[in-house]
């Protein structure tokens, strides 16, 4: 990689150091990242390979809410569905063959009650056969970036062939937490689907699912606030798995249990309690100092040709910072060389932070459109004006430097100009709200003025060209009538003519 590509910005201070767990994690797998950095805050076997269980349904739920355009299409029950792709004792909502409940009903059942024929139903309805929607989950778990994981069922039930970790499974929850639907469902305690052939009567309890998360729920000794999303699971070989978001403080963490040993609800509250207690999390956005160091405005003896076009970190990156410690505890290095996944979005530059060897977040730069907001800007102050109220203070967004060295003389850190700066509005501005390029007043009565000329000049050679053009006729007529009326004269009478209508002509047009 070269120099071009990349530069790195060491600001590290010393620091207090990573902290350290000081309790013991039961759960044969745990992990604990921040959801909104990615970074890892605590791990143990955090990649090596154990049976899901039932949180295997977080994949299949977010399959199914991006595979399907409307909630209540019908899904139908089939033989298979109810029957073959089941265990014994497996938990269920009692459907039988034929019977048909909306893709929402069963994305609660799925959730809430881990109802396996949900989960089989929902799988057929998506790809017609579970082992299609196996291929669909692993394909998911790969774009994701899970490092060991394999799935060929939607339920999560146990065979030798199913199977994740810990790092991955936090992943998974990572992605499906965006989500506002599933998190919506996820977060009901309690929710009726619509009745079916055991269960016919509206008013019948079986037909009441409720959510198993004890961290989710009040009346458990387990319930932990701040605990938004999660799913629970067991089978003989798995063990208990749970797996669990929390918001806190302005920070969301996800853990994730897998082979608990009935140890998945205290080992999750260790986490979140060291999780909240040692980490902060705050905005890349508006914490980086690279973007001081990228300038869009490009200049000409001072005055900008274009000023719509910065640089921009969406809010949604944030930066995990041991307690203690401060932004200037944290390296960041940034680099243009990008996939072109990375660059799909439009993004040109990728922001790597870290913590001494830890990564601790990471953030993308996108170019940025100001005109929208200067509009916006300028029509609120009119109002206000017309109004006689009082005017609204401008949003304070991320500051644009300029390539030339005075710039900071004519933008205030506010991103409010001075009167001097006024003067100097760039003379060509990209306009997206309406697709075009916005000529400056000035320039447009400077290409007035010239345009007057030019019209002015255009006239005065058509009515050069038309007196000419009049003229030669004239004379061309004048010798036609000559030629007619002297047909008859002797030859020496023509050459007396000739000459004399050489000689017209010569004094009319003079040689050069």
């Amino acid at each position: 990689m070269t120099l071009a590509s990349v530069f790195i910005i060491t600001s590290r201070c010393y620091a207090e150091g990573w902290p350290q767990a000081d309790f013991d994690i039961v759960s044969d797998g745990a992990i604990l990242i921040d959801a909104d950095s990615g970074a890892v805050l605590y791990e143990k076997n955090a990649t090596t390979a154990y049976y899901p269980a039932s949180i295997t349904k977080v994949l299949t739920a977010i399959l199914v809410l991006e595979n399907c355009d409307n909630l209540e299409d019908k899904v139908t029950f089939s033989y298979a569905a109810v029957n073959t792709n089941l265990e014994p004792n497996s938990t269920i909502i009692g459907a039988v063959p034929g019977d048909k409940l909306s893709v929402r009903d069963c994305l609660y059942g799925l959730l809430l009650h881990s109802a396996n024929d949900c989960a089989n139903a929902l799988a057929e309805y998506i790809s017609k056969t579970n082992e299609k929607f196996a291929d669909l989950m692993n394909e998911k778990a790969a774009e994701l970036g899970c490092v060991n994981s394999h799935f060929v069922n939607p339920s999560g039930l146990n065979d030798p062939e199913h199977y994740t970790c810990a790092y991955d499974y936090a992943k998974i929850m990572q992605y499906a937490i965006k989500n506002d639907t599933f998190r919506s469902i996820d977060a009901t305690q309690a929710y009726t689907h619509a009745p079916i052939t055991k269960y016919p009567n509206v008013d019948d309890s079986e037909n009441t699912v409720y959510a198993h998360h004890h961290m989710m729920r009040k009346s458990y000794s387990d319930y932990y606030p701040g605990v938004f999303a999660g799913k629970t699971g067991y089978t003989t070989l798995a063990g208990n798995t749970l797996v669990t978001a929390c918001e806190r403080d302005g920070m969301t963490l996800i853990a994730v249990i897998l082979n608990g040993h009935s140890a998945q609800y205290s080992d999750t509250k260790k986490l979140f309690d060291f999780g909240y207690d040692n980490f902060y999390s705050i905005s890349a956005r508006s914490n980086d100092k690279n973007l001081n160091k990228l300038s869009s405005n490009m200049k000409v003896y001072g005055i900008q040709l274009i000023d719509s076009i910065g640089f921009d970190i969406s809010p949604s990156y944030h930066i995990t910072v041991p307690k203690g410690d401060n932004i200037d505890a944290v390296t960041d290095t940034l680099t243009y060389d990008l996939s072109d996944e990375e660059k799909s979005d439009g993004s040109f530059a990728r922001i790597d932070y870290s913590y001494g060897d830890r990564e601790v977040g990471k953030a993308y730069i996108k170019l940025s459109d100001n005109s929208l907001k200067t509009k916006l800007s300028r029509q609120l102050a009119e109002e206000a004006s017309e109004t006689g109220a009082v005017k609204l203070q401008e949003e304070t967004i991320p500051e644009t430097i300029s390539i030339t060295s005075n710039e900071s003389d004519a933008v205030s850190n506010s991103g409010t100009e001075h009167p001097e700066a006024q003067e100097k509005h760039a003379p060509i501005v990209i306009n997206n709200e309406d697709g075009r390029l916005e000529i400056s007043k000035p320039i447009k009565q400077l290409l007035l003025i010239l345009g007057s000329i030019a019209l002015i000049a255009g006239i005065i050679f058509l009515v050069y060209f038309l007196f000419e053009l009049r003229e030669k006729y004239a004379n061309n007529r004048r010798r036609s009538r000559m030629l007619k009326h002297t047909r008859d004269l002797s030859k020496a009478q023509k050459i007396r003519r000739d000459m004399l209508l050489n000689s017209r002509s010569r004094k009319k047009y003079p040689k050069k």
